[in-house]
C-alpha cells in the first residue's frame, strides 16, 4: 500500500500500434495534496540500463557483477560473442597432435549452443568483417559443431568463456563435418596439411585456404551471422 513511508515509482507503457515499438517512461510517485492522494512525478526515458534491471526483477535474478573481457564483441541475455586473434595451438586429431598456427576465431555462444568462424587479420572484428569456415574438425557449414560426447557449457556468460574454448581448441578432430579448407579435403589430408605447417614451424596461418562462411546471397559478415541465427 502506498503511503508517505513507501518510496513507489510508476511505469507507464506506451505501444506504438504500426510501429510494435514498446516504450517506457518512469515516474516518481509523490504525495498530494489533498490528504491520502499521490500523483505522478515527471517522466524520465526507460535506458537500456533499467530494461535490464527490470528484466532481471520480473526474472527474480540477481544481478552480478563480471568483469568485461577485452575480446568480448556483443554481450546481451541472449548471445555473447567474442574473438581469439591468430595463435599457434596443438592441433588435436586421432592418433596425432601436431602444433600448428590457427587463424583468428569468432565464437558466438546462445543457451546451449556455440557456433564458430575464422576471420583473416588480426584486428579487432567489426560488423562488416567478412566470415570463413574455422578450418576445423567437427564442423558444419552454419559453424556449429558435432558435440559428440564432450561436456560443453550450458551458459553463454562471460565465466563460460574458457570451457567453450577448450571445446573448440583442445577437443580431438575426429572426422570433417563439412570441407572447411580450400585444399585438403579427405580427413587424412587434414591431418597432413596441419603435420606440413607443423614440421615447417610456420607461424600463420596461410589465409588462401579459408573457405568463405556462405548466406542465401554470398560470403556472410559478422553482423549477418547474428542476424541470420546460424540455422543448418
Amino acid at each position: 500500500m502506498l503511503n508517505s513511508q513507501v518510496k513507489a515509482r510508476a511505469l507507464l507503457a506506451f505501444h506504438h500500434l504500426k510501429t510494435g515499438r514498446l516504450d517506457f517512461t518512469s515516474h516518481e510517485v509523490i504525495e498530494a495534496p489533498v490528504e491520502g492522494g499521490f500523483t505522478l512525478g515527471a517522466g524520465r526515458a526507460f535506458s537500456e540500463e533499467d530494461k535490464e534491471g527490470f528484466i532481471d526483477i520480473l526474472l527474480n535474478v540477481e544481478a552480478e557483477i563480471e568483469f568485461i573481457d577485452t575480446r568480448v564483441l556483443v554481450k546481451s541475455r541472449t548471445m555473447l560473442v567474442w574473438y581469439n586473434a591468430p595463435q599457434v595451438i596443438d592441433v588435436q586429431f586421432q592418433g596425432a597432435i601436431h602444433t600448428a598456427p590457427i587463424p583468428g576465431l569468432i565464437y558466438i555462444a546462445t543457451p546451449g549452443k556455440l557456433r564458430c568462424f575464422a576471420y583473416k587479420g588480426r584486428a579487432r572484428p567489426k560488423p562488416e568483417t567478412k566470415l570463413y569456415l574455422a578450418p576445423l574438425g567437427n564442423m558444419y557449414k552454419s559453424g556449429s559443431f558435432c558435440t559428440g560426447n564432450c561436456d560443453v557449457p550450458k551458459e553463454h556468460n562471460i565465466a563460460s568463456i574458457p570451457g567453450w574454448e577448450r571445446f573448440v581448441l583442445h577437443c580431438t578432430n575426429t572426422h570433417m563435418g563439412t570441407k572447411t579448407l580450400k585444399t585438403p579435403t579427405e580427413y587424412k589430408e587434414v591431418i597432413a596439411f596441419y603435420e606440413n605447417l607443423s614440421d615447417t614451424k610456420a607461424k600463420s596461418f596461410p589465409s588462401s585456404e579459408l573457405m568463405p562462411a556462405k548466406g542465401r546471397t554470398g560470403q556472410i559478415t559478422l553482423r549477418d551471422a547474428l542476424v541470420l541465427g546460424g540455422e543448418e
